[in-house]
């Protein structure tokens, strides 16, 4: 059994993760905010680009940056398909952490519980530096996560228990199967450790298998309220779901519409 990312056992994980993963409503709330404006946008954790193609679609220009091969050439595949002409899709296959963001994008998309493919809060909050770094004075970014406030949730302490992910049949009628088991938390660290296994049996009866040990750390909007500021950005909306609804302590999301600070700016707008 190979010691690989499921993501990468080519395109079959990423076809059933699209088949699980197809609402919208996250981008119809992003759009709210672009009042029809062509913009640049950059999407780390593009992935098959569920959130970011619809753009390129409507003209925007935009740049997905992904460390699976897989998802990527999904992506790639839609593009062609969709007849989303070539300048306005760049893909990137790089690990998002060690390589250098492109820069002088209007928006920085962190959609989809992306954060929870980071195994520290140390490496989640790099993530809203690079994003500093790559916008525009006055750009804008997008993040969106589960709302997981306190200690570790239950869910993630459930130790030997074989849970199953992404399972369905691709477009060429191969089976997909991946499971998650957690070997190991942290509660008061709000870490846990994951067995990934994923197991594809295509068409022919080809049997493909992998496995991977990942971890996670889910991110609480307390960290990244603290964050954004940290790294000077003003927090525009705050919102509890993707329709858009107002955030409370009980709301299912946390999500954040921020925007750089423009230079010679304080944070209530008055001049410094």
């Amino acid at each position: 059994m190979k010691s690989v990312n499921m993501y990468d056992i080519g395109t079959y994980v990423a076809e059933i993760y699209d088949q699980n993963e197809n609402y919208i409503d996250d981008v119809l709330l992003i759009k709210k905010h672009l009042n029809n404006k062509k913009i640049n946008i950059l999407e780390p954790f593009c992935g098959t680009g569920r959130i970011s193609l619809p753009f390129a679609e409507e003209g925007h220009e935009v740049v997905g940056i992904d460390n699976a091969k897989g998802m990527l050439a999904l992506y790639a595949k839609k593009v062609k398909n969709r007849n989303v002409p070539s300048n306005k899709v760049k893909l990137i296959n790089r690990d998002v952490l060690n390589y250098k963001w492109p820069e002088k994008f209007d928006l920085v998309i962190l959609g989809g519980n992306c954060f929870y493919e980071l195994a520290t809060k140390e490496e989640q909050e790099l993530c809203i530096k690079k994003a500093y770094n790559s916008l525009n004075n006055g750009g804008y970014i997008y993040i969106d996560n589960n709302h997981m406030e306190g200690d570790l949730d239950p869910s993630w302490q459930q130790k030997g228990i074989v849970r199953k992910s992404l399972c369905g049949i691709t477009d060429d009628g191969s089976t997909v199967e991946t499971t998650m088991e957690t070997i190991w938390y942290d509660v008061k660290k709000r870490l846990a450790k994951f067995k990934r296994r994923g197991k594809v049996i295509k068409s022919n009866g080809e049997i493909i298998e992998s496995q991977y040990i990942q971890q996670k750390h889910p991110v609480s909007a307390y960290e990244v309220q603290l964050w954004l500021k940290k790294y000077n950005f003003d927090i525009i909306k705050k919102y509890g779901d993707r329709k858009g609804g107002p955030y409370s302590n009980d709301s299912p999301r946390a999500i954040f519409w921020g925007r750089k600070q423009l230079k010679g700016q304080a944070r209530d707008g008055s001049l410094y």
